[in-house]
């Protein structure tokens, strides 16, 4: 090697000093333009403050539906144990209105947002599947605790969870239930949409390969005239078809007028219907004509579970009601986000996921939660709630063994 002069001796300073500068001038650029994912590892990294989590919902329309009061109680439970991770709990209110546009709009504002850590929502599962890809891409953990739709868990995302049964489950359940109560001949009346299908679907697949027989199926469209010519020649039809009951897989408010027409016309069949139709407002337009009915639901306060009872005690010492599912479904959606925090020592979504995926089940109000790959329960509990004067009321859910084991699909 040969010697070095001094003028090299003099650069050599210069040189590194420079190299010094560009070092921190490139640390600088990179820090000020880090992704939202980025900045949202490193704030979670850093573990201060409150622990900050979205609740998505269409507040405003959908005031009568007590899930504010559970996901508040859930919040006020966990931060009175010590929050998470020694942090407090925090819930940000966002309303979608029920919009799939407003919905999308939220889910880019919150995966922009860093110190947002992780995403309760939405109600629709038309706004819920949409905004799934944003927060899923803007590297945010997002558990649905309503949204029902097959289509949300089937895209490979790894940060999305659904905390509620698919419509596919309803069915299927609601189908068992039907064969077990002894009935065999059965109509099919559904809402024209997704929803309706895979319901629809789902039950005709379980109720024949258990040994019932759909007599007839039927669709309706989501906004028909219910004194229109068409519905009232099929519903006259099927007093002459000796059935044992109806499956009507429909939506409120249109299945409770929908079902007022099926009994003035003269079908007394028995009713049953899926978790969209659980809702009070069955009731309120059906009337008394809905008494009887018999529909899916996550949750009913009747249900004799230690924890179904623990948790409507303390709802009514807290907020002085009754609670209802959404009630249910917020309180455990918020619980079992803590709790994965908990156990993934952190707030970091990705390591939320994980713990999400393999953490064993947390045993919430509305059934057990443990994860499949794919986001979606491997357990989805389901009960059964009556309309019984005037009330929704807690229907006996067992199944004889043979009917579950007739309709379990083979090997």
């Amino acid at each position: 090697m040969p010697p070095t002069t001094r003028s090299e001796k003099l650069r050599t300073p210069r040189r590194a000093a420079l190299a010094v500068l560009l070092a921190a001038w490139a640390a600088g650029a990179c820090a000020g333009s880090r992704t939202p994912q980025q900045a949202r590892a490193a704030r979670a990294r850093d573990a201060k403050g409150d622990v900050l989590v979205a609740a998505v919902w269409p507040w405003e329309a959908m005031k009568e539906v007590r899930y504010g009061q559970g996901v508040d109680m859930a919040v006020e439970e966990v931060n009175a144990a010590g929050g998470v991770l020694g942090r407090p709990l925090r819930i940000r209110r966002e309303d979608d209105k029920g919009s799939v546009n407003e919905g999308r709009l939220i889910a880019e504002r919150l995966g922009q947002d860093p110190e947002v850590m992780a995403v309760i929502g939405h109600l629709q599962s038309y706004v819920t599947v949409p905004a799934a890809a944003i927060y899923d891409l803007g590297g945010l953990v997002m558990l649905a605790p309503a949204s029902t739709s097959q289509e949300l868990t089937s895209k490979g995302y790894a940060r999305i969870f659904r905390g509620i049964f698919t419509d596919r489950a309803v069915g299927q359940q609601m189908a068992e239930y039907a064969v077990g109560r002894g009935y065999r001949r059965v109509a099919i009346y559904y809402v024209r949409s997704q929803y309706g299908r895979d319901l629809a679907n789902a039950f005709e697949e379980r109720a024949t390969a258990a040994g019932a027989t759909v007599v007839t199926r039927a669709s309706y469209d989501p906004g028909q005239d219910l004194s229109d010519a068409s519905l009232e020649q099929v519903v006259r039809e099927w007093k002459e078809m000796g059935l044992d009951c109806v499956f009507l897989a429909g939506e409120v408010p249109q299945a409770g007028a929908l079902i007022a027409s099926i009994r003035h016309a003269g079908v007394t069949a028995p009713i049953l219907g899926g978790d969209a139709m659980s809702s009070p407002g069955l009731i309120s337009v059906g009337g008394a004509a809905v008494e009887g009915t018999v529909v899916g639901a996550s949750f009913s306060a009747d249900e004799p579970r230690p924890e179904v009872q623990r948790f409507t005690a303390a709802f009514q010492r807290r907020w002085g009601v009754q609670p209802d599912a959404g009630s249910a479904l917020g309180y455990d959606a918020v619980r079992v986000l803590a709790r994965a925090m908990q156990v993934a020592k952190t707030t970091d979504p990705d390591s939320v996921a994980r713990a999400l995926h393999t953490m064993p089940a947390f045993e919430g109000v509305t059934g057990p939660f443990a994860f499949n790959e794919s986001g979606d329960l491997k357990s989805r509990h389901m009960v059964r709630i009556v309309v019984h004067g005037g009330r929704f009321a807690y229907a006996d859910a067992a199944t004889p063994a043979r009917v579950a084991a007739a309709a379990a699909p083979a090997p």
